[in-house]
This record gives C-alpha cells, sequence and structure tokens, in this order.
C-alpha cells in the first residue's frame, strides 16, 4: 500500500470509514457517505491539477527545445551562408556537390538524411558538402528528467551548461549555367522596381538547408529537431555598368556643363554642387545611389556654388536636351545647411536618387592589391593569373642588361607546359601554353620592329611613305628585309627609331651596316634602312617596349637615367612605353637572335647566331615571332577598312573576354633571387626606400588607336595613357577596352617625340602644350580622397580637394582650350597604394608650371558613358564585379 499514489490510498481510508459507520449508525453512515463523496470530488480536481500542471511544463520544455533548436539552426544557416557569401567577395564562386545528389537534379531538404548517416561518401564535396557546428545553450526548466545515483530527482536545470546541439548544413545550387563546364551562369536584366534596376547581372542562386538537433547527456532522451531553408541570389553587377562607381565619397564640382548619362553609385556619401561659368549645369541622367548621405555642397573646394543639378525623371538620357524630358532639381545651395537631402527631398526624384535611407547598399568590391601579382592574402592576383601577356619590370639589373621579364600565355598553338608559371585557378583556355620570354627575344622587342606590309590597305594604313608592297616570294626584297632585321635584331643597346633614317654609313649605324652587308653584300650603304625597306615593301615602327630614357638625373631605384618627369608626383619616374601598333605587328613580322640566354649578361652575338637567324626563312623559322604574342584571328572582310581586324593581325584569344595586358615591377629589384621590395601587413602598402606611395616606377601605353581585339591593360603601379586610344576610324573599330591602374594619367597626342615617338612631356622644365585627344576605354583606378566635407575630420576648416569626378584621370600638360573626348566610365575603389602626388587646381599660364604650383591646364571636358557596356558581350576582358546579395525565402519545418 504504501506504494500506491497517496490519492489511491485516501480513498481506500475513506472506504474503510464509511464500513464503520454504517455498523454504528444509518443516519450517521448517510452523513459520511456525502462527505466521502465531497472529499472524492475534491481530490480528482487536484489530480487533475496536477496531471495539467506536469502537461503545461512538459510543453514548455518542449517549445524551448524548439527554440534552442531553431536558433541552432538559424545559426548554422547564417554561418554557411556568410561562407558561400564570402567566396563572392573573394571573386571566387561556390563549386563542388551537394550530399547524395545525382546528376541532373537539384538537392532538396529530404538531402538533409545524407548528412545524418554513417557513409561519409554521401557528404558531398566542395562548398557544398555536409558540414557541422557545435552549439551550447542554457536551459532552466524545472523538469524532472531523471535521478542521481542515490535516487534523487534531477531537473533540466542541472544541465544547464551542457545542453549541446550539432547543427548540421549543405548548400544546394539552383543556379541556371549557360556554361555548365566553364560555370557562366545566365545573364539578367534586374527587374523594375528593385534596386539596381536595369543593370545586367550574372546570377547565382543557392538555397542553404540547416538542421539542429539536441544531443543531452545524462539519459536526456528528447531529440527535438528544426529544418530551415534559405534560397537566396547572388548577383555579380559588372562595375563598368556605372557611368562613375566610388567606393568612397563622390564629389562632383563642374566648373563647365556636365551631363552624365549612366548610373552613378558611391558606397558612401554624395557631394554635388557644380560651379558653372555661366548657365551650364550637371544633368544626372541615370540612377544615382549613395549607400550613405546626398548632400548638395562641397566644402572640400574653396570655390563658389551656385550652379544647378538636374535629374531626369522622364524621357531620353541620351538626348538631354529634348524638351519632351522632365526634370527635377536639387535643393539650391545654402550655407547654412549642413544636412544631408531629406526623406521627402529624396522622394521627390521619384527613385531616381537614393541614399541609404532610401534602400541604396553598400557593393562589395575588390580588395586593395587585387591589381598584383600576389594579392594581400599571398593569392594569385586576379589580373596577373589570368592574364594573355605579363611584363614584368626589373629596375636595377646592371646596365646593359634587358631591364624586364616578359611572358605570353596562349591558348593553343606553340609553347611549352605551364607549370610554374603561376596561373589562377579556373583560369579560361583548353590547352594552355606559355612562352618564358629568351633574351634575344627580349632585345628583340627592344628594338625597332619592321612592317613587311603585303597589300596596299596594309602599307596606307602602317607605311604610307613606302611606295611598294612586299613580296615574300621574291628571294631579293626577301634577303634585304631580312638582313636589316637580324642586323637591328642584333643589337644590345635599342636603336632609336630616328637613326634608321641615316645611312648606313653613317658612323651611328656602323654595327648595323657591318652585319646587314655580312648578310647581303648588295645592300647599298649609301642608303639608311628605312629606305633600303622601303624599296622593297618595309618600314619601321617604334620599339614595341621602349625603356624611357634621357636628360633625367640618375637614380638609385632604376639603372637607366629617366626622361619622364611626373609634375603632380614631382619625381623621376622610370618608364617602359609599351607601344600597341609596334607590339602587334612583332607578333607577325618580328624576327630576334639568339643568344645565350643568360639575361643577366651583356655578351655581343656572333656570327654564327646571325647567319642561323638568317638562314631561318620567313615566317616560319624559329627565330620568327610569328604568333609569339598571340594566335591571330583569320581578316574580318566586314571590319573598318586598315584596322587590324580587316588585316588578319587582330589577336583570336577570348579567353576571359579577350587579351588582358599585366605590367608590374618584380620585388627582387635587381634579380638576384632575393626579394627587395616588401609590404607592410599592417596597411598593403610597400616600403619603397623614399617611403609608402612613393613608388618612382610607371608603365605608359601608347599606338593604341586600334587594338588587337578587346582589351584589357593593368597594372599595380602608375599607368599612363598617350595618345588617341581605341578610336581607330571614327570609332567604328573600336572594342570593348579597359585601363586599370594604380593611378591613370591621360597625355594627349602632342606628348610623343615625332622622330621616336617615346613620350616627351616629362620635362621638368617644359609647359607642354596638349592637342585634342580621344580615349574610348573604361577607367578603373585609385583616386585622391577629400578632407573638408560635412562629415569629414577637417570640417569645415581644413581643405584638402580630390579633384572630384571631373578630375578622375590626372592630366600632366596645358589642356587649356582643347577637347579631352572620352566615353568609358570611371572606377575609384579608394586613395592610390603607389602614388601620393595631391590634387592641385588646373591652371592655363604657363609660369604656373612650376613644382609646388599648378601642374596642368584644365581642358573642354567631353565624357560620355560607354552605352554598349550595358550588354555583357561588350565588357572589357575580367571587367571587375561588384556582389549583390538578396534573400529570397526563408522557410521553417519540424520532425
Amino acid at each position: 500500500m504504501s506504494k500506491l499514489d497517496p490519492s489511491v490510498r485516501l480513498l481506500h481510508l475513506m472506504l474503510r470509514a464509511q464500513h464503520y459507520a454504517r455498523k454504528e449508525s444509518s443516519d450517521t453512515g448517510y452523513a459520511m457517505m456525502l462527505v466521502s463523496i465531497v472529499t472524492i470530488l475534491i481530490f480528482s480536481l487536484l489530480a487533475a491539477y496536477l496531471a495539467i500542471t506536469n502537461i503545461s511544463k512538459s510543453a514548455t520544455t518542449a517549445n524551448v527545445e524548439a527554440n534552442s533548436t531553431f536558433y541552432a539552426a538559424e545559426s548554422g544557416l547564417n554561418q554557411r551562408s556568410d561562407v558561400v557569401r564570402q567566396k563572392f567577395v573573394n571573386y571566387a564562386t561556390p563549386n563542388g556537390v551537394s550530399p547524395g545528389a545525382v546528376s541532373g537534379s537539384i538537392a532538396g531538404p529530404n538531402n538533409m538524411a545524407f548528412c545524418l548517416d554513417s557513409d561519409p561518401a554521401n557528404d558531398g564535396s566542395g562548398d557544398f558538402a555536409c558540414q557541422k557546428i557545435e552549439l551550447n545553450y542554457k536551459h532552466a526548466i524545472g523538469t524532472t528528467v531523471g535521478r542521481d545515483a542515490d535516487g534523487k530527482s534531477l531537473s533540466a536545470s542541472n544541465f544547464a551548461n551542457n545542453v549541446k546541439y550539432t547543427a548540421y548544413s549543405f548548400v544546394s545550387d539552383r543556379t541556371i549555367y549557360i556554361d555548365p563546364v566553364r560555370r557562366i551562369p545566365q545573364v539578367q536584366t534586374i527587374p523594375a522596381g528593385q534596386l539596381y534596376a536595369g543593370l545586367n547581372a550574372q546570377e547565382y542562386r543557392y538555397t542553404i538547408f540547416s538542421m539542429a538537433t539536441s544531443r543531452q547527456p545524462q539519459d536526456l532522451d528528447a531529440r527535438a529537431m528544426t529544418v530551415l531553408e534559405m534560397s537566396f541570389r547572388s548577383r555579380n553587377i559588372p562595375l563598368f555598368q556605372f557611368a562613375a562607381f566610388y567606393n568612397g565619397d563622390l564629389e562632383m564640382n563642374s566648373t563647365s556643363q556636365m551631363d552624365i548619362n549612366g548610373r552613378v553609385h558611391t558606397n558612401a556619401n554624395l557631394y554635388i554642387q557644380p560651379t558653372p561659368i555661366g548657365t551650364e549645369t550637371t544633368r544626372l541622367l541615370g540612377q544615382v545611389t549613395a549607400a550613405n548621405s546626398i548632400y548638395n555642397r562641397v566644402d572640400a573646394s574653396a570655390i563658389a556654388r551656385y550652379g544647378d543639378t538636374q535629374v531626369l525623371l522622364t524621357g531620353d538620357p541620351d538626348n538631354p536636351y529634348d524638351p519632351a524630358n522632365t526634370y527635377e532639381k536639387f535643393p539650391p545651395y545654402d550655407a547654412t545647411r549642413t544636412i544631408p537631402l531629406t526623406p521627402p527631398e529624396i522622394a521627390k526624384f521619384n527613385r531616381r536618387v537614393l541614399d541609404g535611407a532610401a534602400g541604396a547598399t553598400v557593393l562589395q568590391v575588390p580588395q586593395p592589391g587585387f591589381l598584383r601579382k600576389r594579392d594581400a592574402d599571398g593569392n594569385i592576383g586576379e589580373y596577373y593569373g589570368k592574364a594573355d601577356l605579363r611584363l614584368e619590370m626589373v629596375p636595377k639589373r646592371a646596365a646593359g642588361n634587358v631591364p624586364f621579364n616578359f611572358t605570353s600565355i596562349k591558348d593553343g598553338g606553340s609553347g611549352g607546359s605551364c607549370t610554374g608559371f603561376e596561373i589562377s585557378t579556373g583560369r579560361q583556355g583548353a590547352s594552355l601554353k606559355c612562352v618564358r620570354m629568351s633574351e634575344g627575344q627580349l632585345r628583340s622587342l627592344m628594338q625597332p620592329v619592321m612592317s613587311k606590309v603585303v597589300s596596299n590597305e596594309e602599307r596606307a594604313r602602317l607605311c604610307p611613305t613606302v611606295a611598294v608592297n612586299h613580296n615574300p616570294s621574291l628571294l631579293s626584297e626577301r634577303r634585304v628585309l631580312r638582313a636589316l632585321q637580324v642586323a637591328i635584331a642584333a643589337q644590345n643597346t635599342p636603336v632609336p627609331l630616328d637613326r634608321l633614317n641615316l645611312p648606313l654609313s653613317d658612323p651611328a649605324n656602323a654595327s648595323i651596316s657591318s652585319i646587314a652587308t655580312s648578310l647581303e653584300s648588295t645592300l647599298n650603304t649609301a642608303q639608311s634602312p628605312a629606305q633600303l625597306a622601303g624599296a622593297v615593301g618595309g618600314c619601321f615602327l617604334p620599339a614595341p617596349i621602349q625603356v624611357l630614357t634621357g636628360s633625367g638625373v640618375a637614380n638609385s631605384n632604376y639603372t637607366w637615367q629617366s626622361s619622364y618627369f611626373d609634375r603632380r608626383e614631382e619625381r623621376w619616374i622610370g618608364m617602359l612605353q609599351t607601344n600597341i601598333d609596334s607590339l602587334t605587328m612583332w607578333n607577325r613580322d618580328g624576327l630576334y637572335v639568339d643568344r645565350d640566354n643568360n639575361i643577366t649578361t651583356n655578351d655581343a652575338t656572333t656570327t654564327t647566331q646571325h647567319t642561323a637567324a638568317f638562314n631561318g626563312g620567313n615566317n616560319g623559322s624559329i627565330y620568327d615571332t610569328n604568333n609569339l604574342l598571340f594566335i591571330r584571328a583569320a581578316a574580318n572582310p566586314t571590319a573598318a577598312t586598315g584596322s587590324f581586324q580587316k588585316l588578319g593581325l587582330a589577336a583570336s584569344d577570348l579567353t576571359e573576354g579577350g587579351l588582358v595586358y599585366h605590367a608590374t615591377v618584380s620585388d627582387d629589384l635587381d634579380g638576384d633571387g632575393t626579394a627587395d621590395l616588401t609590404v607592410d601587413s599592417a596597411d598593403n602598402l610597400r616600403n619603397y626606400a623614399d617611403g609608402k606611395r612613393r613608388s618612382s616606377y610607371g608603365f605608359a601605353f601608347s599606338g593604341g588607336v586600334n587594338l588587337p581585339g578587346p582589351m584589357t591593360v593593368v597594372t599595380d603601379r602608375g599607368l599612363y595613357v598617350q595618345g588617341d586610344y581605341n578610336s581607330f576610324a571614327g570609332n567604328v573599330a573600336k572594342q570593348p577596352a579597359a585601363t586599370i591602374g594604380d593611378t591613370i594619367t591621360v597625355l594627349s597626342n602632342n606628348c610623343a617625340d615625332p622622330n621616336t615617338r617615346m613620350l616627351n612631356c616629362g620635362v621638368i622644365t617644359a609647359t607642354q602644350n596638349a592637342v585634342e585627344t580621344t580615349v574610348n576605354a573604361a577607367f578603373l583606378s585609385y583616386t585622391d580622397r577629400s578632407n573638408g566635407n560635412i562629415g569629414s575630420s577637417g570640417f569645415p576648416t581644413i581643405k584638402e580637394y580630390s579633384g572630384g569626378l571631373n578630375n578622375y584621370m590626372r592630366m600632366v600638360e596645358n589642356w587649356t582650350g582643347q577637347r579631352f573626348n572620352y566615353t568609358g566610365s570611371f572606377v575609384s575603389l579608394g586613395a592610390p597604394q603607389e602614388y601620393s602626388g595631391a590634387y592641385r587646381s588646373g591652371s592655363s599660364a604657363g609660369s604656373a608650371f612650376a613644382p609646388g604650383a599648378s601642374y596642368y591646364g584644365v581642358p573642354i571636358r567631353n565624357f560620355r558613358y560607354e552605352v554598349n557596356f550595358n550588354a555583357f558581350d561588350r565588357l572589357p576582358p575580367l571587367t571587375p564585379r561588384v556582389i549583390y546579395l538578396q534573400q529570397e525565402t526563408f522557410k521553417r519545418s519540424y520532425n
């Protein structure tokens, strides 16, 4: 009986009492019966209450368990989604196989069973595989869940710090690929009404499944389980689909009419207040987004403010003067107003202008260092690892040695294995071939290249002064041209282009004459190499790669006297100048003389080497450079007359979208095998002898009026674009193009010596006058930061102005009255990593071009966004992208 429930024992006692009562008196018995019934009812209610209380406690415990497993599953979901997101931030894409995935199927929630079984072969692989994390949660519900060794009841609170949960997760790839092998997704136009509507983006779609189970010690048998499901899309938006994109503050303070016919975005604040000379305005014709705030003032620039900023609401962005267009103006400038535009003011623009409060977000951009050979984490740089052409300056090699290395990487053709060439994983190309140029090939790149024209169209384009075409079937012509080629390629010292206009008998050409006449005795030494070549259909172009040497002072940073002084940086720059025209012709008509291939020596070539190169034939021997840089495409008869595309000189390579030319400086400055340059891990800046951001190196690109195909030139140092670029035949032959560098300086058509074609506007005492110049290419670089705007530490007393969007590119000539025609996209990723020369306002006075004063004259700016960039197949090769993640669904289910 003692083991019975207390209420049962009480009932037995009452019944026995009733039995005794009947023996005593019937009346008394009836009273006792009534009492007994009431008592039984009371205890029944008590028992029911206790039962309900136990059920409530159990329900509360279950609810706590459910919530805890939900939070554990959510933790697993968040951690897994962050890993996937980080892949895109690091400019990679997730890859792998989901658990239990079958080819052609999409993994769903039922695939979670594969994460729970004991067979690891079912867990999937890579970024999509099963993963688990252990989590701890506290409980304090006083429910009896067991007994200790002495039989004492234990509650869940006794295990408060021991309740563990395991979260399992996996990823299901739901992307629609147009090329599953290369994992290229469909391009989607972001729908109207969504942020960044109208932009074209590569869209990746994923679903992450996460499940959590409780695994408690001490015989806690509950196995609460929650499965969460989150679907999201990652949109990769090309940066060059913005007319202007700034990772930091963006300022617009134009003194002339500025119409921006594309989208504008800043990851920080937008400051806009034009200061026109007259009635001009700044018109924003595309959507404008600022992740922070928008101000109608620019305080970093201490100039008057009275211009209008107008936003196109409806109408034609390509015709801003259309009377049918409707505009909304920014509020007028008010010196006493220090707050940004308010939500009601933003709302007037009908979502054509958005700030952070209205939904504009920060877009993830490449991190500083991604232009380098190795990024901050030691990974192969995006551009270096996928480049087709690599130029590496070695500036402190002994004088007379070649101060650079050059490598070509082709998809097919001649060449060797690419093992050891630091090729990025995922680089496109089915059969990569790598060529590290030999000493003879490098020295040939430093000499004028002979173009052996084979048609009237080619002659008109490249050699207009030559009267005849080269006939390769005539032995006499072939011997004359080849003897001259061999003699020039055999020189160790670069031959200036204008020297080839001197007779062979001139002492300056003694070495060339000696070698050429020994190979072809019929040469008339009274004539110049240019005359001899022209008589049989050839002409000379500048060297494909020139070392800018001249009257500069000696510099311990390189082993030559530089001829280029950067007025903005106020220092001499060791410069390599690539002529794209010449490089393209060298790829067909070049020739080299073999050396001992010891690049650290400066040995003279031998007669045996001359003869071997001379007898090699025409575009068919190992001493010819035919297709050495890239494989040429077949002539396109419908292309612009005289273009490389029409002449069959263009590149066929479309891996990564076209040719990528990467230029850098070796950290091993003298080539002795030991790194001389280091990077400070704290700020990712290089430590130069003169200090950080004091690079003495740069790369110039000239002769680029007609590109050999879609082309991106990129360097992690200062980049200089000289002359018309990508504007051949009135822009008819325009190619998708980009120039990317730490900084970008534009040099006019007048900044080249007419005899040597070397840059000549970098003389410290000169006031070079620019002439009209046209550039059609996207620009990506780093630009100065301002101080003194609202929100900066210097406001309102310190004035340090970046120059704003209108001074994005650097200029060092007197452009006064001259047009600079630019069509492309401006992208700024922050402050320069290599250069430190601060912006100073422009001037037209020649006397102002002194160190510390103005260094350029303001041009007539004719800027346009390249609308072709709105189409993915018209973007430049390796266009960088920003990452925009959007969650679609979030679901919860129970098991």
